[in-house]
């Protein structure tokens, strides 16, 4: 397996620590997504201020990544959208959205709930397009 794989298989199991975290918190908080949000309840306030431990784990990951690889895995990411483009257009479209490791690390961490199906799709995609996930 390759590296970028192995990071991919990593954030996928912490994005899925962090949902069951989510669902933990918003029962103990009483939020109920479902019915709508009022963001002036202050259990809703509480909620949003309520430490999620694998989302600061997600974080902190990447953060020890180099830029390179990060970008590697955010293009790998959104290439499994809908309609998206190959990895490595992605990957060239988004140094110019995301240019610095804070906004890579800030985007990667913003779609964890997507993770699965986003990086399923990916990686299936860069596979049948012959991309070798550690040089694109």
């Amino acid at each position: 397996m390759s590296n970028v794989a192995q990071i991919i298989d990593r954030l996928r199991d912490l994005a899925r620590s962090a949902k069951q975290i989510d669902t933990q918190l918003e029962k103990q908080y009483g939020v109920d997504r479902t019915l709508g949000v009022e963001i002036s309840d202050p259990k809703a306030r509480e909620r949003r201020y309520a430490t999620n431990t694998a989302a600061e784990q997600m974080e902190e990951y990447l953060n020890t990544l180099d830029i390179e690889i990060l970008r590697r895995v955010q293009a790998l990411m959104y290439s499994g959208r809908q309609g998206a483009d190959a990895a490595v257009d992605e990957r060239d479209t988004l140094r110019t959205t995301c240019s610095t490791k804070e906004d890579v690390v800030r985007t990667i961490t913003q779609k964890r709930v997507s993770f699965d199906s986003y990086f399923e799709r990916g990686l299936d995609r860069a596979k049948e397009d012959g991309i070798d996930l550690d040089t694109f």
